[in-house]
């Protein structure tokens, strides 16, 4: 908590990461190894600040109802102009969800705006 948000790259969990790698740290830790969707080696570099689409896109997440979202889930949000998943944060529960996001990880609620559109929700683990 606290830690410093990076645009478009993740290091190690004491200095700073943005949101995907946040979730691939959170993953990770969880047993759950996501290098065959996104390299967690090149995610370290700046530059891979879309590899929440990744995530998005992947069949090893299953997707589930916002309405039967749970503790652990992934948020996945769109620019509504665009569509493009840019952003994914890890749900909390009651409407709060932790993630990297200008400028520090943080809990805050769940968003969503006429910036920012939620695409769905995936699960990684049952």
């Amino acid at each position: 908590m606290g830690r410093a948000y990076i645009v478009g790259a993740s290091s190690t969990p004491t200095y700073g990461t943005d949101c995907s790698g946040l979730v691939m740290q959170a993953l990770y830790a969880g047993g759950l190894n996501m290098n065959s969707v996104v390299s967690s080696i090149h995610h370290a570099y700046p530059g891979n600040e879309w590899n929440s689409r990744n995530l998005w896109t992947t069949s090893k997440l299953r997707r589930v109802s916002y309405a039967g979202r749970k503790k652990g889930d992934l948020i996945f949000y769109y620019e509504p102009g665009t569509r493009s998943i840019y952003h994914v944060a890890i749900y909390l529960g009651n409407n709060r969800i932790i993630e990297s996001w200008p400028n520090h990880i943080q809990v805050s609620g769940i968003r969503s705006n006429s910036h920012t559109s939620i695409a769905g929700v995936k699960r990684a683990f049952n």
